[in-house]
């Protein structure tokens, strides 16, 4: 018998009371150069070119509340000339103070710019440097609990390689900040008797999450508790959880009198909840765990399922807490089923469990059967061969946007498609838009946008009128100029939002305005890191192109 197995054998005779204590910390885990060399490799895959593509919408809505935080020490929604909007003004009330989401994020941003100046690499640092953390902690998270030098570095690397985490991490989003904090929260769940500094720093840790995105805290925090009853066969100590309790609602509570959550109350839609689920299903098999691998560790894990989770957890106690990560992704995936919008960044905090689980399966396979171990692993680590390939074969998916070879839903190598975009830039069409009006308007015009008015607002001087905010009045008096987007949206009740409706419907182009083509593709979004969207080199033909209509008057104008 191995000393491994030894040891799980007296814990499993002692009952799961007596749950066997972790190994004693590594006192120089940080002393591992090949832990330093993977981190310097995310630093690089992270930080590389990180200004290089502008702000998209949604990252550029936390750039403008950063930029109005820097300005008046608040995320008011107006710098005295736009408003800051994708909700048609829910997201604020008569203060005209940000309530929509939380806050982190946008200090986070602020100080970034505060420290770097107001560009789109300051704005993006800091949260690409808690990715570069996300790897560090992912390292010392298994070596210091598990003593297993080799799936502490392989852990690491999967985090350092995964290109959905990596194009996340380099957004000026939460994303990273999330999965810091459900790192270090997990400090509480390991297989072990959890001591009061543990339950301290989880608490802090989830009151935390929820100011980067109460989402994360409500899915997480649930499913990470309840996995560890069902895995352990019984009820975490009362004093553990009134310490994690008491930690996190020190924290949470002031967020509920300064974030608007009751405004998004209203939008839940329990019809919604089972293609939601498929949905999600999707998307996690394709982007995070592969199907064959999640049937081999259901398989693996039969009689735990098939005793309805109340025995038969593995003995070993380094598996028992991969099956406790494995649970608490699929409850977080049922939670975040009863929300309406339904996107995959709502799980990026889930990849560094889904880094640990990866690198744990490969090494169990390779120290059976070297071949195939590695087989795996180069399959894991450096394609997306077992992602996309059985989805295709079983016709789950099938979106227009598969069938590009040069993008994520399609089988590639997708290390090499991010370093394409790094060292040969991408034609973004933010871009494009923000150097034309530089170019071309004149400090007093206004400009009636359908979409991607927050990167013109961050990244320009002018009024910027339209994209997904509330009725405005100016947008029918003329505005100098015009940019309809080829897709055009619609609000939550399924009509056109204004900006759409009064250039298609309103004004009269024909008569008052010049079409100006810029021969340049309309991307839908720009630098979205959403797997599904993000296009890594540029478009070929045909494609949309970007048109602008400028008002006739102004043809002389120099």
């Amino acid at each position: 018998m191995t000393p491994d197995n030894a040891a799980s054998a007296a814990e499993l005779a002692a009952g799961p009371a007596a749950i066997a204590p972790s190994p004693s910390p590594t006192p120089r885990w940080f002393a591992d150069p090949w832990c330093w060399v993977i981190v310097a490799l995310a630093a690089f895959l992270l930080l590389y070119q990180l200004g290089q593509r502008p702000f998209w919408q949604d990252e550029a809505e936390t750039a403008c509340l950063a930029k109005n935080v820097l300005k008046y020490g608040l995320p008011r929604v107006t710098d005295g000339v736009n408003i800051i909007s994708q909700e048609q003004g829910r997201e604020y009330g008569k203060d005209l103070i940000w309530s929509w989401s939380p806050w982190m994020q946008i200090y986070v941003s602020a100080l970034g710019m505060k420290l770097g100046g107001q560009n789109t690499f300051a704005g993006r640092l800091p949260f690409a440097l808690a990715g570069v953390i996300c790897v560090l902690l992912t390292y010392r998270l298994v070596r210091v609990h598990f003593a297993d030098v080799q799936w502490a570095r392989l852990a690491a690397l999967f985090l350092a390689l995964s290109v959905p985490f990596l194009l996340f991490g380099r957004q000026n989003r939460y994303y990273t900040l999330g999965a810091i904090l459900t790192i270090l929260s997990l400090e509480a769940f390991i297989p072990r008797r959890a001591s009061s500094w543990a339950n301290v720093l989880a608490g802090v840790s989830m009151g935390l999450m929820f100011h980067a995105n109460y989402l994360l805290l409500f899915s997480f925090g649930p499913a990470i508790v309840v996995a560890k009853c069902l895995v352990e066969r019984q009820l975490p100590r009362l004093r553990d959880l009134l310490i994690m309790g008491v930690c996190a609602m020190v924290i949470i509570v002031p967020g509920f009198m300064m974030y608007g959550i009751g405004k998004q109350g209203g939008m839940l839609d329990f019809t919604k909840i089972p293609a939601n689920i498929g949905n999600y299903f999707a998307d996690f098999v394709q982007f995070m765990l592969p199907l064959p691998v999640a049937v081999y560790l259901v398989w693996r894990w039969r009689r735990f399922f098939l005793a309805f989770m109340l025995k038969h957890a593995p003995e070993d106690r380094a598996e028992r807490m991969m099956l406790l990560m494995g649970l608490t992704m699929l409850g977080s995936v049922l939670i975040l089923a009863l929300i309406p919008q339904r996107f995959l960044r709502y799980l990026v905090h889930l990849y560094p469990l889904l880094a640990v689980m990866l690198a744990w399966l490969c090494l169990k396979i390779w120290r059976n059967h070297k071949p195939c171990g590695a087989l795996l692993g180069g399959l894991l680590l450096f394609t997306n061969w077992m992602h996309i390939i059985p989805m295709e074969v079983l016709g789950i998916v099938n979106r227009p946007w598969q069938t590009d070879p040069q993008m994520l839903a399609y089988p590639n190598i997708p290390i090499r498609l991010l370093l394409a975009e790094l060292v040969h830039g991408y034609p973004d069409v933010n871009g494009h838009i923000i150097d034309f009006f530089k170019k071309n308007a004149h400090k007093n015009d206004t400009i009636l946008i359908t979409y991607g008015d927050l990167p013109l607002q961050f990244y320009t001087d002018f009024k910027i009128l339209g994209g997904l905010r509330a009725d405005d009045p100016d947008a029918v008096n003329n505005p100098e100029w015009l940019l309809k987007r080829s897709v055009s949206r619609t609000d939550r009740d399924g009509f056109l939002v204004q900006s759409d409706d009064v250039i298609l419907n309103v004004l009269n182009l024909e008569r008052d305005y010049d079409r100006i083509d810029l021969g340049v593709p309309d991307d839908m979004f720009g630098n979205r890191a959403d797997p599904y969207y993000h296009q890594f080199v540029p478009q070929e033909e045909p494609y949309q192109t970007l048109v602008v209509y400028r008002r006739k008057d102004l043809r002389d104008r120099q």
